[in-house]
């Protein structure tokens, strides 16, 4: 039974090749069948979330040592459930969002299959499956960030293939290094290099993987894609900058140095100093930028930027506590930039306006809108009760627990980019709440809050950070429960 392993990838992808290719008469009925297709690949998910199948499943065997291959572990849980929660909703915001744009059925089918990519990097078994489910999801992603197809679309588009082929590169690279030092491939707990190898040539070829994988995760200096990338459409810009792309990329990194390479062969060398390094100057800059950076959507993919290099701070910190802190803010970020994201969607939708200096009051047009606004900002920043403080916590005291120049050196870049994001996302909602004096003027009756499917996912999300936040107890001994199931317990 542990080919039911692959109906993640599966089933989207003929859902997708459906959205695009059955003679569908009204545009409502290709919106139904997208909605009730994410919604039942949604649930399949859930269920094999909850009965857990064991195994691996091969799909080929290409060499002894390469197969694709697929299998669910704890590590694995918390994506799926991640993209399996946050698709349904992105699609139900998509068609309101999409309701004026060309080439809805392209659009929608790419969508959907891309759910089916993303759950196979979740889902992959070996580092070969791995590269290629990553490498696919440049291929599925590229024509949704074309999508408007005019220069600024092009441009980024080539952009982003430009930037994903040299990563691709660099990873290929470290993988067929280890492939040949170790003679295997496949994910084992603890890595399959084996504790006390020195070899040299690991090493580097860990670092080499780390930029390659880096490469989707925005770390500086192979960080300009995501920000151009921003002239896709909303609800791509969403998942590329909260779920898919950009957390495929770090879900990458955690598997290869955990279940790939070992950290046994890896804590203390010059490669993890190294990336330890990356990820504090990545932090910074990400904020720094964002800070000064007034267009909205691109101001959220500096932060993004970084905030993916948190994650990769804890996970290269290389302890069992810090890949639990990486996995918290790996999920709670997820939900929350997408919160982000939709609101900013919605402004731009609702009144064109797309930058910050142009939000002085809108508050009071768009309440609701800025009201997950307001939330997503706190939330992001780190106020109690919410889940950013409590994977902010997390890092932090497991940076503690390393000690160290470069971890006291994260934890610093850690609280420093709180207060810049405290700048660059309250201050605008604080500024938004003001009312303006020449409202009559500055606003027209077009201005106001979207229609129901909008503000319906945007509750959700919500309401999901509110539980989160104020749950976050459960939320935590089930995360611990998960990484420890897929990494061996104890130290990794």
């Amino acid at each position: 039974m542990s080919f039911i392993v692959l109906l993640p990838v599966l089933l989207p992808a003929l859902a997708g090749a459906g959205v695009i290719f059955l003679p569908f008469r009204t545009q409502r009925a290709r919106n139904g069948w997208t909605l009730a297709s994410v919604t039942a690949c949604s649930l399949v998910n859930a269920w094999l979330i909850g009965t857990r199948p064991a195994g691996v499943f091969t799909l080929a065997e290409l060499t002894p040592e390469i197969s694709i291959a697929f299998r669910l572990d704890g590590i694995g849980i918390i994506f799926l459930a991640l993209i399996s929660f946050l698709w349904p909703l992105a699609t139900l915001y998509s068609f309101e969002y999409m309701e004026k744009e060309e080439h809805r059925a392209r659009f929608f089918g790419c969508y959907t299959a891309c759910y089916g990519i993303t759950a196979g990097v979740a889902l992959s078994a070996n580092m070969i499956t791995l590269y290629l489910f990553v490498e696919l999801l440049t291929l599925i992603t590229v024509p949704l960030v074309a999508h408007h197809g005019d220069r600024k679309s092009m441009r980024a588009a080539r952009t982003y293939l430009a930037y994903s082929i040299s990563g691709a590169t660099l990873s290929l690279i470290g993988i067929i290094l280890l492939i040949s030092r170790t003679g295997r491939a496949d994910f084992n707990l603890g890595g399959i290099a084996g504790a006390g190898n020195e070899d040299g040539l690991l090493t580097a070829a860990w670092m080499l993987t780390f930029l390659g994988f880096g490469v989707k995760a925005a770390i500086v200096p192979f960080h300009a894609w995501l920000p151009k990338a921003g002239v896709a459409p909303t609800p791509v810009t969403a998942l590329l900058h909260a779920v898919a792309v950009v957390k495929s990329g770090v879900f990458a990194v955690i598997r290869s140095t955990y279940f790939g390479f070992g950290t046994a062969v890896l804590i203390g060398t010059w490669a993890q100093k190294t990336a330890l390094a990356l990820t504090v100057v990545t932090i910074l800059y990400g904020s720094v930028t964002a800070f000064r950076e007034q267009h909205i959507k691109r101001r959220l993919a500096y932060s993004t930027i970084s905030n993916l290099s948190y994650i990769l701070f804890g996970a290269v910190l290389m302890t069992t506590e810090g890949l639990t802190a990486a996995m918290s803010h790996f999920l709670f970020h997820g939900v929350i930039k997408i919160t982000l994201f939709f609101c900013a969607g919605a402004v731009i939708t609702r009144t064109g306006r797309e930058y910050m200096i142009r939000m002085g009051g809108l508050g009071h047009r768009m309440p609701k809108t800025f009201a997950a606004y307001t939330m997503g900002a706190l939330a992001l920043t780190g106020v109690p009760l919410l889940p950013g403080f409590v994977s902010k916590m997390n890092l932090i005291r497991a940076a503690g627990e390393v000690g160290g120049v470069y971890a006291s050196f994260g934890i610093g870049a850690l609280l420093l980019s709180a207060l810049l994001m405290a700048g660059y996302l309250i201050l605008p909602s604080v500024r938004a709440w003001i009312p303006a004096e020449d409202a009559k003027q500055l606003f027209t009756e077009k201005d106001r809050d979207p229609g129901r499917r909008m503000l319906a996912v945007l509750a959700i999300l919500c309401i999901t950070m509110l539980a989160l936040g104020c749950c976050s107890v459960p939320v935590m001994n089930a995360l611990e429960a998960l990484v420890a199931g897929g990494t061996g317990g104890g130290a990794v």
